[in-house]
């Protein structure tokens, strides 16, 4: 992608228009202040449940492709592009068990990186050149930027073969260089995949939007799941949902950057929103799901946390006892 061409993913979200509905930065409280220069991280994993970076939390209703995660800076305040920083992660959610299927990584310097579970592949691609395998160690270099591959394992869990990448985000400016952000993400061939994005300091949240930039205001008057039935699990009727809209990409994934062997493993999936979804798992399922977590997952179990009720939440929707394995992975990356 030539830098002139950038517009392919910027016309679909309006960086500045986010800023103003969903970053009170006026509104911070006392706690998120504190320790400012110390890390923070969000994701998304499951069903897709979204935790922002700034402590939001939700499920998402509708399935496509989202911009999870976007950093924007101009470094010297000086308005010309070479000074300028602009990152985007595109996420495809859907599938039967409505997850991530793809990951997609554009930045305005013309790279691209694509991690998908039609293969669970890091691909890179530099400007017009074709799409090559991303080995660890890469650096695609920009000019007031960098993106690197840091490392790319290979494990075995439950019997299933679990691939995961990390990759660092550098900015340079006139006073050197410093790392801003870190992408973790780990995928099950042929299934789907999980991510977290760690910012490395908390004052870089004034660039961040996207679904990681999701401040808890905005939830107040989101959805809770309460119009399903009664058999419906607990978990399911509690949940806090949104749909997203403004996030959404409203092109195909090859228009965007993508792969066209990735859109085609997308359109493979029957078409299904987070509603439409059966509600196979009752309360005698959840209790199981309860315990199958709590061995996972001690510590949100003993907390009770969000995490904790995601995860009864996946394993008793079909998710089984990976999904557990895959959330504590994903935790402790």
């Amino acid at each position: 992608m030539r830098r002139n061409d950038f517009h392919h993913f910027n016309d679909f979200h309006h960086f500045n228009d986010f800023n103003d509905d969903f970053h009170h930065f006026d509104d911070f409280n006392d706690d998120f202040n504190d320790d400012f220069n110390l890390p923070v991280s969000g994701g998304a994993s499951g069903d897709p449940h979204i935790h922002s970076l700034y402590g939001a939390h939700y499920t998402l209703l509708r399935e496509g492709v989202f911009v999870a995660w976007e950093f924007k800076k101009d470094l010297e305040s000086s308005g010309k592009p070479e000074n300028a920083v602009h990152w985007q992660l595109l996420a495809r959610y859907g599938g039967k068990k409505f997850r991530t299927l793809g990951i997609l990584l554009l930045d305005n310097s013309g790279h691209k990186l694509e991690f998908s579970a039609h293969d669970c592949a890091l691909r890179a691609k530099e400007g017009d050149h074709p799409w090559y395998i991303a080995k660890p160690g890469l650096l695609l270099p920009g000019t007031a930027s960098s993106i690197g591959v840091q490392d790319s394992r290979k494990n075995t869990t439950l019997h299933r073969t679990l691939i995961d990448a990390r990759i660092s985000f550098n900015i340079t400016g006139s006073h050197g260089s410093r790392k801003v952000a870190s992408l973790y993400t780990h995928c099950i061939l042929g299934d789907h995949l999980n991510f977290k994005i760690t910012m490395l300091q908390k004052k870089d949240l004034v660039s961040v939007g996207g679904e990681m930039g999701v401040h808890p205001q905005a939830l107040e008057d989101t959805t809770h799941v309460s119009f399903l039935s009664h058999s419906a699990s607990s978990k399911l009727r509690a949940m806090r949902t949104r749909t997203d809209e403004e996030f959404q990409a409203k092109k195909p994934w090859v228009d965007l950057g993508g792969t066209a062997a990735s859109d085609r493993f997308f359109r493979t999936f029957n078409h299904i929103s987070f509603v439409e979804r059966p509600n196979e798992c009752g309360d005698e399922g959840e209790q199981e799901a309860r315990q199958i977590c709590a061995k996972h997952l001690p510590n949100e179990a003993s907390n009770q946390s969000e995490v904790f009720g995601d995860c009864i939440f996946d394993v008793c929707h079909g998710g089984g006892e990976l999904d557990a394995e895959l959330r504590a992975d994903l935790m402790a990356a």
